[in-house]
C-alpha cells in the first residue's frame, strides 16, 4: 500500500521551486546583457547623489528594473561608495553587474563640476585644484596671467565665471573649463542687460554684475533680492553710500574676524568710506540676484535693510524707522546693519 506524501514534503519541493526560480532570476538580472532604451541612453549622477538617488534615475530611465537590487548588488560588491559623478552616454546592452562596475570606475564620460553660487574667484581656484580629473594649467597662473590668457579686459577676474553645474571630458583644463564659463557669464548678463528697467542707476552690465554679486551676498531669499536691489539703486541716485558690510569683508580679504574697528581700514571696497560701487564684483552671482539687480523696484523711498533672521529682511525708508528696527531684531541677531552716514 503506497504512501500518502507528507505535507512536509510539498513544502520543501515548493520551497526548492521558488529558489530555483529565484535563482535564474537573479542571474537573469545580474549577469544577462539587458539592452538600453532606445539604444542609447544619457545618464547624469550629481556630485553628492546617493546610491538610491542613482539607483531611481537608472530606474527612471528604465535602464534597470529594480532598483532595490541594484543598490545591493553594489554594496556587495564593495562600490556603493565609489560611484563617480558625471555624465554617462550608454549605448551596449549591459548587466547589473556590468553597470555597476561602468559607474564605479571613475571614468565618467563627462564629469560633473559644481560652482556655487556666492564663491569668489579664489574658492573656485581651490575646488578646481581638488578635481584630480582634469589638467591644471593654472595653478603657478597669477590672476592677472589668466585674465590674459582668457582675452578679458576685466581689471579682475572676480564674478566672471557663471555658477553653473558643467559637464567636462575627462583631462580637459581648468582654463578650457574657466573659458566656457566666462563665455556662458557673459551671454547670461548681455541677455540680462537687454532686459533691465528704467529704474537702474549704472551705466553698463558690468556694474549690473558688481551690484548683482553684493545682492547675493546679502540674501538668498529672491523676493528680498529685488528690494535690497531697490535700495541699492535708491541710494546710488542719490549719492548715498552703499555701507554694504560683505565689500568691506571681501575688501579685508574675507577675514574670519572682522570687527568694528575694520571698517575704519581704507581698501577700494569699504563702501562706508567710498561712494558709489566697488572697483569689482565680490562673488559669483546667481541668475535671480542678476536680474534682481537688473529690474529694482519702484519704491523710491526705501534706503535702509537689516537682516531679521531665518533669511528674511526688514526694509525702511527713514533712519528713524530703520533704527527701532535695528533694536528690535539685532538683540535677536548678530546681523550688522546697514546703517546711514
Amino acid at each position: 500500500m503506497s504512501k500518502t506524501p507528507q505535507p512536509t514534503h510539498k513544502v520543501i519541493k515548493f520551497f526548492l521551486v521558488v529558489f530555483i526560480l529565484f535563482s535564474f532570476y537573479l542571474g537573469y538580472e545580474v549577469f544577462f546583457p539587458h539592452s538600453i532604451p532606445n539604444q542609447r541612453a544619457q545618464l547624469i549622477i550629481a556630485k553628492g547623489d546617493s546610491l538610491q538617488k542613482t539607483a531611481r534615475k537608472l530606474s527612471n530611465a528604465q535602464i534597470i528594473s529594480n532598483p532595490r537590487l541594484f543598490v545591493i548588488l553594489a554594496r556587495l560588491m564593495g562600490k556603493d561608495t565609489r560611484i563617480t559623478a558625471g555624465m554617462y552616454i550608454l549605448t551596449k546592452p549591459m548587466s547589473l553587474m556590468d553597470l555597476v562596475n561602468r559607474l564605479s570606475n571613475g571614468k565618467p564620460d563627462e564629469i560633473s563640476l559644481t560652482i556655487l553660487e556666492g564663491w569668489n574667484f579664489r574658492q573656485l581656484r581651490n575646488y578646481l585644484a581638488s578635481e584630480s580629473q582634469i589638467t591644471h594649467l593654472t595653478e603657478s597662473m597669477t590672476e592677472s596671467q589668466i585674465r590674459e590668457r582668457l582675452k578679458i579686459s576685466a581689471p579682475s577676474m572676480e564674478g566672471l565665471i557663471y555658477p553653473s553645474t558643467y559637464f567636462v571630458a575627462p583631462n580637459q583644463s581648468d582654463l578650457e573649463f574657466m573659458q566656457n564659463g566666462y563665455k556662458l557669464l557673459q551671454a547670461k548678463l548681455a541677455k540680462t542687460w537687454q532686459a533691465k528697467n528704467e529704474r537702474i542707476a549704472y551705466k553698463n552690465s558690468y556694474e549690473l554684475l558688481i551690484l548683482a554679486s553684493l545682492i547675493q551676498k546679502e540674501t538668498n531669499d529672491s523676493a528680498d533680492m529685488t528690494q535690497i536691489s531697490t535700495v541699492f539703486n535708491n541710494r546710488l541716485r542719490i549719492k548715498m553710500r552703499l555701507q554694504d558690510d560683505p565689500a568691506v569683508f571681501y575688501g579685508l580679504g574675507n577675514r574670519p574676524t572682522i570687527t568694528r574697528t575694520d571698517f575704519a581700514i581704507d581698501t577700494p571696497y569699504n563702501t562706508y568710506l567710498h561712494s558709489g560701487l566697488p572697483p569689482t564684483p565680490i562673488c559669483m552671482p546667481s541668475q535671480v540676484a542678476l536680474d534682481a539687480a537688473a529690474q529694482p523696484g519702484v519704491e523710491s523711498n526705501l534706503l535702509y535693510f537689516v537682516a531679521i533672521g531665518k533669511g528674511k529682511t526688514k526694509f525702511s525708508s527713514s533712519f528713524n524707522e530703520h533704527s527701532e528696527a535695528v533694536n528690535k531684531y539685532l538683540k535677536k541677531t548678530t546681523t550688522t546693519a546697514k546703517t546711514a552716514p
